[in-house]
């Protein structure tokens, strides 16, 4: 039997009632989390682009587009809220399978959700929790990381976990639920090449994920059928996709009893999640040593192989950053970045501020190596960094950082998320009213309590 089978059983089954109350609370952070990225995205480039094709196709107002104030047809609302989600690289990564967990998840959710005509806040945070364990089991399962093999899981998994919340949340039986993920399976794609190069398309292919499993949901429930040894069959997604490296124990190890979406990263800087431990270290140094800028005179870096091929590479990019997405993906932008403000904000990801001449000269004194013994030890994991501080005195200063504040090992609380809510809304296209951000937070903070989730969105 193909694992996808208990895995649609138990999305198909589970109740409110049955989640950890744990659970539910960490449920909450992820969908507050990823409103805040996406409101955030909403003016980020090529979003307004999607938004405005979006709006010129038109249709049957069925979902929102947030940030917007406008419905346009279910799938398009997925697809250009889970652009957004992605695009200011702010949402939450599961770690251990570098895979974006929610992007794709909440507004697939939401806009099935206002499909429906209104959904309880309890099936809606059930559907969430599910989603998220679904698509983090799928993270755990890989062998190559995405980094070496070029294979996106982020958009890949996202296919799934998208296919069996929409399913979820209209009722799907396993039967059609398992048909769903057959159809998403028929949609999955997703490489890394757009990282190395710092396209738009690595925003767009989170709305696609989005898109694709409201799809898979919606075709299923009208009878269409498809293959359901869809992870293990002969030309099933692991053979296929992964090689055949994968371990499949991983999959259903304390399947309905362990929720592996409460072992979610959120972040505080809106980058890829490689920098952020040579971020966190850097800080730490400046603060430690009470170093200047005037006094660095070299910084060395240094990341596993997966994380160095995503944030180190090119080199002819990485040092002076042309796009938003080449330096969200550039390590010495970032980390100069950190060195000249003491921050990494959303500010410094606009077409303005890759053009700071101080940032740029930084920039060129920090050296990315790979390490091999992070490279053996830490392989499948979200990079750890050490990072080295020269000083023009002759001073070295070193630290190593693993667990950045928002992993499993350092969360944030509701409290930090909401804040982090508040900035984002801030930087939104159209920024929603400060009475707005505190409903907004109010009513995910309750959100169980609700008869229909999708009151949620008149706040947008």
């Amino acid at each position: 039997m193909d694992a996808i089978v208990p895995l649609a059983r138990n999305f198909v089954n589970k109740r409110f009632k049955d989640i950890p109350p744990e659970v539910v609370q960490d449920t909450k952070k992820s969908i507050l989390d990823t409103l805040g990225a996406l409101i955030a995205g909403t003016g980020a480039p090529g979003c307004p682009e999607i938004v405005g094709q979006v709006l010129e196709w038109g249709g049957r107002e069925e979902s929102t587009v947030l940030g917007y104030r406008k419905k346009v047809p279910v799938h398009l609302a997925a697809l250009a809220n889970g652009t957004m989600a992605r695009a200011v690289d702010f949402d939450d990564v599961y770690e251990p399978g570098t895979a974006h967990a929610s992007a794709s998840l909440v507004p697939a959710a939401l806009a099935m959700a206002e499909r429906k005509s209104g959904l309880p806040g309890k099936e809606f945070l059930s559907s969430m929790a599910l989603g998220l364990d679904l698509i983090c089991r799928l993270g755990k399962t890989h062998k190559i990381p995405p980094g070496v093999s070029g294979m996106n899981v982020t958009y890949q998994y996202a296919y799934f976990a998208s296919a069996a919340v929409s399913g979820r949340i209209i009722g799907l039986d396993e039967a059609k639920m398992l048909h769903a993920m057959g159809l998403a399976y028929s949609q999955t794609s997703g490489n890394s090449q757009n990282l190395i190069e710092g396209t738009l398309a690595i925003r767009f292919c989170q709305g696609l994920a989005a898109q694709g499993g409201v799809y898979a949901a919606i075709f299923a429930a009208r009878g269409i059928t498809a293959a359901n040894e869809v992870l293990q069959g002969k030309f099933g997604y692991y053979p296929v996709y992964q090689r055949g490296e994968y371990d499949a124990g991983k999959l259903l190890d304390g399947l309905g009893k362990i929720y592996e979406g409460i072992q979610v990263t959120r972040k505080m800087h809106p980058c890829c999640m490689h920098t952020h431990s040579a971020i966190d270290a850097v800080a730490g140094m400046i603060q430690k040593y009470s170093l200047s800028i005037q006094e660095i005179d070299k910084v060395v870096a240094r990341l596993n192989q997966n994380g160095y091929n995503f944030v180190c590479l090119p080199p002819d990019k990485i040092y002076r950053p042309e796009t938003v997405p080449e330096a969200q993906f550039s390590l010495p932008y970032t980390l100069a970045t950190a060195l000249v403000k003491g921050k990494v904000s959303l500010e410094d990801f606009t077409t303005g501020a890759l053009r700071n001449p101080e940032v740029l000269a930084v920039a060129s004194r920090v050296e990315c190596r790979v390490d091999d013994e992070l490279t053996r030890t830490t392989q499948s994991k979200v990079t750890p960094a050490i990072v080295e501080i020269r000083t023009k005195k002759g001073e070295t200063h070193s630290m190593r950082v693993d667990d950045r504040k928002g992993s499993p090992a350092n969360p944030m609380t509701m409290e930090e998320v909401e804040e982090k809510f508040r900035r984002c809304a801030a930087f939104a296209a159209h920024p929603p009213s400060q009475e707005n951000v505190g409903e907004i937070c109010a009513f995910v903070r309750e959100i169980e309590k609700y008869p229909d989730v999708t009151q949620l969105v008149k706040f947008f």
